[in-house]
C-alpha cells in the first residue's frame, strides 16, 4: 500500500464525521523531506537587529535530472540549503550535497528555477541578504551539468562568471525573462534596503539617486554573460526600495512582458511597462487608484477568465478584530497626505485584488481594486500569493502563506517594554537603536526581543466562487494548522493532474500538502512548452484553453508568489468540460492552434511547429463613447479647500463636507442647446458654461464676490420660479467648516434674464436658513402649475452622521406682479420631511401614476424613503412598498420604466460592497450619537460586526483622544482589543444615544409592481464603488432604456482608503428589468476620478454625458453614432 494511500485512508478514519479535505499534509517520516528553516535568535542576529530576520526562505521546483518528475529546492535563512529529488509517490531523496547545491554561508532568501544557460537543463540561483560583509550577499547561480552518479544532476557556481553574483546586495527575488525578446533570458533583481530613511526628506533627489545595494537591478542577457542596464532601462533603484515581490505579465498586451514590483514600507510598488526598445515606464499612479502600504508577496494571473490579466498584492491587516487593534496603528491623516503630496502614491495596508479593466486610450492598463468586495483583503501578515485553479473546475483560486514569528507591531510591547528601553539608554545619552546603539545595547535589544508575543495564524485558502468574490475554505481544504509560513510553490509532485503545494516554514518542517482533488473527478489539461534558441522552457508564451462554458488564459512565468518558483508546467481545470481547444501565442508572436485536444493529459508543445499569426492586430472595435471635453472647449477643475473634516470629527468614517461638486442642465438662453451650472467649493466661484459658437462652450462665473466665494455649493437646480419661460438657479449651501446659524449656509436664488444672464435675488425672498444643505429638487408637488423645492440636510457640522434641517419650500410666487415668494410648508406637506435623514439625493417622480408627483429620498445611514403624494400632502409609504429594511448608504436615485411595463421603477446608487465591513440586517453598521462626555456636545460612535460580535472601528488611541477618561479604562491595547461597545460604555449611555444603522452596502434596481417594489441587486460590476450618478437613456439603440453609472468616494478615512474601482459602467438594458454588462472596449472610455454627478448633456444633434468630479476635471464623452 503506498504511503499516500495509506496517509488517505487514515484521514478517512480519523474524521469519521468529517468531510475529508481536498488537501493533505503529509510529514516529513512520509516524504523523506527533513528541512527545517530553523532560524536561531542571538545577541548578534535577531529581528531589533535585522528586520527581515523572519521574511523566510523560498521554494523552487523543477525536473532537474529530466526524469519527467518534479524536483524539490529549498532555501534556508542559516541552515544549508536542500535539493530533493522526486522519487515518485510522494518519495524524496536529499542530494544536496552530492549535487552541490547546499549554498554557502550567509542569509539566503529567494530561490529561481530556469534554464539560464539555454542548454535544456534548469538551473537554479539563490538570492542572499543580511548582516553579513559585501562578499557574504553574493548571489549564487548553480548551472546544471547533468547528471553524475546514481542519476543525481551536477552544479556549479558560476554566477561571478556570467555576472550575476550582485555582488553586496541586499536580494529577496530574481526572474529571468526574456524582456527584449532576442529569444534568451534576461534578469530582474528584486532587493531591499537595511537603512531607514526619512521620506519625505529631499524624497525627489533620494528617490532618484541610485543605491549599489538596495536598488533593483535589471540585467541583459548578452550571450555569454550579463550586463547590468538598470538606469538606462528606467530602472528605480533608490535606498528607499524595500523589494519584497515581483511578477512578470504582459499587463498591456503588447507581446513586451512587464513588471510589477511589490515595496514594504513608504516606497510605493512600481509597474513597469516595457516600451519594446529596451526601457521600461512606470505607470503605477496612472494605472491604479490606490495600493498595497505594506507590499509583500503578488501573483498576476487572469482571475475572472475575461482574457485580462489581474494581479494580487499581500499586506499585513489582520482577520480578527483583537489582532487589528494589537497591531495596527491609528489613522494619521497629515503624514498620509504628505505622501501623497511628495509624489507617493496612495497606499492602504490591505491584500489587494486589482481587476484589469483593459487599456486606455494611451494603451496603459487600467485596474480596478476590489480585494475586500472580493473577500481576500485581510489575512494578517502575508507573504506568498499564489492565483491557481487547485479544485480543476475552471477558475483560479487563491493560496495565501502568512505568518511572522513574533508580533514586531504589538503596540503594547511598543510603548511599554521598547519605550521604557529607549528612555533608559536616552538617560544616558545614548540612542538605542542607531548602529553604535545596536552594539553597545545588544544584551537589552537580546531580552527585549525575547519578550515580544508570538502568534501563529493559519494559511489561508480562497475558493473562486466565478463572481469575482472568493469564498475562504481554509479549513475545509486542508489549510487550519497555525504556522509561520513565508516561501510557497504549487507542482504536480505525483503527475495525477492536480497542483500539490509546498510551503516554506520557519522553525517547522516543510508544509508538503497533497491534492486529492481527483475525488471530485473533474476534468483537466496539462501543458509544457518548448522553445527556441536559448528560451528552453518558453518563458513568456500565452496558452489560451477554450470549452464549451468559458475561455482560460495562462502566461508562463513560473516566478510567483515570493521568494519562489513553481511548475513550469501549466495546468488548466476544466470541471466536467470533456472537449477542449487550444491556442499558444509563442515569445516571437508566432501561433499554435489544435481543437478537440485530448484532455486529463500532459500535452507538449514545441515552438519550431508554430506559424506565425495571421489575424490583423491592428483591427479597431467599434466603441459607443469617444472623449469631447476638450472638443467642447471645457476647461474647469473642482478645487476643494484644505479644510480636514478628521482634525474636527476624530471619529468620522469619511469627509462628509467634500460632497461636491454637483451639476445642473437646462438651456438657459433657449438656443435648443443644453447648458450647465457647476457649484464650487469653498474658496472657488460656482460656474456656468453657456454654449457659444463653433460647438465650444463659454464659461462665466457666477456671483464671486468676496462674501459668496466662502460658501459651498452642494446642490443646484435649473427651474422657472417666476413662470417667464427661461430657467433659474436654486443653489444649496452647505459643507462642515461653518457652525449652523453662519451666513455662508445660506442659500441662493439667481433669476434669469432670459438669454442666460444671471443675478442674484434680493434677500427676503428665501425663508431666513442657515441650515447644512445637501441636495434640492424642484417639482410641483401641490399642481398649482409652478416648482416647488425640496431641500435635504447634510450632515451636522462636527457630527457626522447626525443630519440637519431639511423641508419643503413652496413657491408661491404671484405670477402677475412677478413678486418672488417661498414659504416654509414642511409642516404642512409632511412634518416628518423637516428630518427625514441625512440626504444625499432627492427626485420627484410618480410612482403611482396618479399624476400627482411623490417625493424619493436617499441617504446615508437611512432606508429609501418614497412620500406618496396625496392631493399635495406627502404620506410616507415605505413600509408599505418593501422599503422599511432598506437601510444603506445611499448615494443616488433616478426613476425610468426600466422594464417597459407603463410604470416607473428606481435605480439606486449605494456605497458599494467594497468596503472594509460586511454588514447585513442581523449585523448592521451602527453609529451611536450622544453625549458620550456628559458635557453636552454631541459624538458619533461608530462600530460593525466581526466574527459575530459588535466591536467600536476607531483604535484605542483614537478612542481616547475623543473620551479622554478611557486613558484611565483602558491603559494598554490589549484591554481594548478584546472590549465589545458594550464593554466601552454603559448600557444607558448605548439606550440614550440615538442609534443609525446600515443593513445594505449594494446598489439597486428597485422595480415597480404597482403596490410594492421587488428589490434587485445590479450586476456585481456595479457594485465595486459608490454609485454618484446615474443616467438613464437607450444607448445601443435598440429602443429598451440603458443605464450609465458613474461614482466613487476618495475622502474616506486614511486607512480605509479611497473607493476609486469605479471606472464608469454601462448596463445594457434587455427589456426585462435585466441588465448586461457592457465591456469596457466596448464603452470606449474610463470615468476615472471622484465623480460627483453626471447628467445628460444635448449639444446639437449629439448625445452627451458630463461627469464633475471632486477636485478635479470635468470629463465629458460623446455617444458614437
Amino acid at each position: 500500500m503506498s504511503i499516500c494511500f495509506f496517509t488517505f485512508c487514515m484521514c478517512l478514519l480519523g474524521c469519521k464525521n468529517k468531510e475529508p479535505t481536498l488537501f493533505v499534509a503529509l510529514n516529513n517520516s512520509e516524504t523523506g523531506i527533513t528541512f527545517v528553516n530553523e532560524v536561531v535568535e542571538t545577541e548578534a542576529l535577531n529581528v531589533m537587529q535585522y528586520e527581515y530576520l523572519y521574511n523566510g526562505g523560498g521554494v523552487g521546483v523543477g525536473d532537474f535530472n529530466n526524469d519527467g518528475l518534479t524536483d524539490i529546492y529549498l532555501t534556508g535563512n542559516i541552515v544549508e540549503n536542500k535539493l530533493y529529488l522526486n522519487k515518485g509517490s510522494f518519495q524524496f531523496e536529499d542530494v544536496s550535497h552530492l549535487s552541490g547545491v547546499q549554498g554557502r554561508e550567509g542569509w539566503k532568501t529567494g530561490t529561481s528555477v530556469a534554464d539560464v544557460n539555454g542548454d535544456g537543463l534548469l538551473d537554479i540561483y539563490v538570492c542572499y541578504s543580511g548582516l553579513a560583509t559585501e562578499e557574504g550577499r553574493s548571489n549564487q547561480l548553480f548551472i546544471n551539468k547533468g547528471k553524475g552518479d546514481n542519476n543525481v544532476p551536477q552544479f556549479v557556481d558560476e554566477a561571478a562568471a556570467y555576472g550575476l553574483d550582485a555582488k553586496g546586495s541586499y536580494s529577496t527575488q530574481a526572474v529571468f525573462f526574456d524582456y527584449d525578446l532576442d529569444g534568451d533570458l534576461d534578469m530582474f533583481l528584486l532587493n531591499h534596503s537595511k537603512t531607514f530613511y526619512s521620506p519625505f526628506y529631499n524624497s525627489t533627489k533620494l528617490r532618484n539617486t541610485r543605491h549599489p545595494f538596495f536598488g533593483n537591478s535589471l540585467y541583459r542577457n548578452d550571450g555569454n554573460n550579463f550586463v547590468n542596464v538598470s538606469e538606462s532601462a528606467g530602472i528605480y533603484g533608490s535606498g528607499l526600495n524595500f523589494g519584497l515581490g515581483v511578477s512578470i505579465s504582459d499587463f498591456n498586451q503588447d507581446g513586451w512582458p512587464d513588471i510589477y514590483v511589490s515595496n514594504d514600507y513608504d516606497e510605493q510598488d512600481f509597474l513597469y511597462i516595457n516600451k519594446g526598445d529596451g526601457t521600461f515606464k512606470d505607470t503605477s499612479k496612472k494605472s491604479f487608484g490606490h495600493i498595497s502600504k505594506f507590499s509583500m508577496g503578488n501573483d498576476a494571473a487572469d482571475v475572472n477568465n475575461d482574457g485580462v490579466m489581474d494581479l494580487v498584492t499581500l499586506d499585513m491587516l489582520p482577520e480578527d478584530n483583537y489582532r487589528q487593534k494589537i497591531l495596527k496603528g491609528s489613522d494619521d491623516y497629515d503624514r498620509y497626505q504628505l505622501a501623497v503630496d511628495s509624489s507617493y502614491h496612495k497606499q492602504q495596508m490591505r491584500n489587494m485584488l486589482q481587476l484589469g479593466q483593459g487599456l486606455d486610450d494611451n494603451e496603459l492598463p487600467i485596474f480596478s481594486e476590489i480585494g475586500q468586495m472580493a473577500g481576500i483583503s485581510n489575512t494578517d501578515w502575508s507573504w506568498s500569493s499564489l492565483i491557481a485553479d487547485f479544485d480543476n473546475d475552471g477558475r483560479k483560486d487563491l493560496f495565501v502563506t502568512n505568518g511572522y514569528l513574533r508580533d514586531y507591531t504589538n503596540k503594547d510591547f511598543m510603548m511599554f517594554e521598547v519605550n521604557e528601553a529607549m528612555a533608559k539608554a536616552s538617560a544616558k545619552g545614548k540612542s538605542l537603536f542607531d548602529d553604535k546603539g545596536k552594539k553597545e545595547f545588544s544584551k537589552i535589544i537580546y531580552e527585549l526581543v525575547k519578550k515580544m508575543p508570538s502568534t501563529k495564524i493559519p494559511n489561508y485558502m480562497f475558493r473562486n466562487r466565478g463572481d469575482l468574490t472568493f469564498e475562504n475554505v481554509s479549513n475545509e481544504w486542508g489549510f487550519s494548522a497555525p504556522n509561520v509560513s513565508t516561501g510557497a510553490a504549487y507542482v504536480d509532485l505525483d503527475n495525477d493532474g492536480d497542483l500539490d503545494l509546498l510551503v516554506s516554514n520557519t522553525n517547522e518542517s516543510l508544509g508538503v500538502y497533497k491534492n486529492r482533488v481527483e475525488n471530485l473527478k473533474n476534468n483537466f489539461i496539462k501543458i509544457k512548452l518548448k522553445g527556441n534558441d536559448k528560451n528552453t522552457s518558453a518563458i513568456g508564451t500565452k496558452v489560451w484553453i477554450t470549452t464549451d462554458s468559458t475561455v482560460q488564459f495562462l502566461e508562463n512565468y513560473p516566478v510567483r508568489g515570493y521568494q519562489s518558483s513553481v511548475d513550469p508546467v501549466l495546468y488548466f481545470g476544466l470541471g466536467k468540460s470533456s472537449k477542449a481547444d487550444i491556442r499558444i501565442k509563442w515569445p516571437n508572436g508566432h501561433i499554435t492552434e489544435n481543437t478537440d485536444i485530448e484532455i486529463n493529459a500532459l500535452l507538449e508543445y514545441n515552438q519550431s511547429d508554430s506559424k506565425p499569426d495571421n489575424i490583423n492586430g491592428n483591427e479597431v472595435s467599434i466603441k459607443l463613447f469617444k472623449e469631447v471635453t476638450d472638443t467642447l472647449g471645457i476647461e474647469y477643475s473642482h478645487h476643494e479647500n484644505n479644510f480636514v473634516e478628521f482634525k474636527v470629527d476624530r471619529l468620522a468614517l469619511k469627509q462628509s463636507s467634500r460632497s461636491g461638486p454637483k451639476l445642473s442642465v437646462a438651456d438657459v438662453n433657449n438656443d435648443g442647446v443644453d447648458d450647465f451650472f457647476i457649484g464650487g467649493a469653498s474658496g472657488q466661484c460656482d460656474e456656468l458654461f453657456i454654449s457659444g459658437p463653433y460647438g465650444k462652450y463659454i464659461q462665466s462665473t457666477l456671483d464671486c464676490d468676496r462674501k459668496s466665494i466662502k460658501v459651498e455649493t452642494l446642490g443646484s437646480v435649473f427651474f422657472d420660479v417666476d413662470g417667464d419661460g427661461d430657467k433659474d438657479i436654486y443653489s444649496v449651501s452647505g459643507g462642515s467648516e461653518y457652525p449652523l446659524g453662519s451666513e455662508e449656509l445660506m442659500d441662493r436664488l439667481y433669476l434669469n434674464d432670459g438669454f442666460g444672464k444671471f443675478t442674484k435675488a434680493p434677500e427676503g425672498v428665501l425663508p431666513k436658513a442657515f441650515s447644512n444643505g445637501s441636495v434640492v429638487a424642484a417639482g410641483d408637488y401641490d399642481n398649482d402649475g409652478d416648482e416647488d423645492l425640496f431641500i435635504g440636510g447634510g450632515s451636522m457640522p462636527g457630527n457626522y452622521p447626525n443630519a440637519a434641517l431639511g423641508g419643503i419650500l413652496r413657491n408661491d410666487t404671484d405670477r402677475s406682479t412677478g413678486a418672488i415668494k417661498f414659504t416654509v410648508a414642511t409642516d404642512n406637506v409632511n412634518p416628518e420631511l423637516r428630518h427625514p435623514g441625512l440626504i444625499s439625493d432627492a427626485i420627484w417622480t410618480d410612482i403611482d401614476n396618479d399624476s400627482w408627483l411623490d417625493l424619493v429620498l436617499v441617504g446615508e445611514w437611512m432606508p429609501i424613503r418614497v412620500f406618496v403624494n396625496q392631493n399635495g400632502k406627502l404620506l410616507e409609504k415605505s413600509k408599505k412598498l418593501n422599503l422599511s429594511d432598506s437601510n444603506g448608504l445611499w448615494q443616488s436615485v433616478e426613476s425610468a420604466d426600466m422594464d417597459g411595463d407603463g410604470d416607473l421603477d428606481l435605480i439606486v446608487g449605494n456605497i458599494g460592497l467594497n468596503m472594509p465591513f460586511k454588514v447585513s440586517r442581523k449585523e448592521p453598521l451602527e453609529a451611536h450619537i450622544g453625549d458620550f462626555r456628559d458635557d453636552g456636545v454631541l459624538t458619533s460612535v461608530f462600530s460593525s460586526y466581526i466574527q459575530g460580535k459588535r466591536y467600536p472601528i476607531a483604535s484605542l488611541s483614537e478612542m481616547q483622544e475623543a473620551f479622554p477618561l478611557l486613558k484611565k479604562k483602558f491603559l494598554k491595547h490589549s484591554q481594548y482589543a478584546s472590549a465589545t461597545l458594550s464593554d466601552i460604555f454603559s448600557k444607558e449611555q448605548l439606550e440614550t444615544s440615538k442609534r443609525l444603522s446600515v443593513y445594505h452596502f449594494e446598489s439597486l434596481y428597485l422595480e415597480n409592481k404597482g403596490d410594492s417594489f421587488q428589490i434587485h441587486s445590479l450586476p456585481i460590476r456595479a457594485q465595486f464603488t459608490a454609485v454618484q450618478g446615474i443616467v438613464v437613456k437607450d444607448f445601443t439603440g435598440d429602443n429598451i432604456l440603458d443605464i450609465l453609472l458613474a461614482g466613487n468616494y476618495y475622502p474616506l478615512r486614511v486607512q480605509q482608503g479611497p473607493s476609486d474601482a469605479g471606472k464608469g459602467l454601462l448596463l445594457e438594458g434587455v427589456g426585462n428589468g435585466e441588465f448586461l454588462v457592457i465591456p469596457n472596449d466596448k464603452f470606449g472610455v474610463f470615468i476615472n476620478g471622484d465623480v460627483r454627478d453626471a447628467k445628460a448633456l444635448k449639444h446639437h444633434n449629439s448625445t452627451n454625458i458630463i461627469f464633475s468630479k471632486n477636485n478635479d476635471n470635468i470629463q465629458v464623452i460623446q455617444l458614437v453614432k
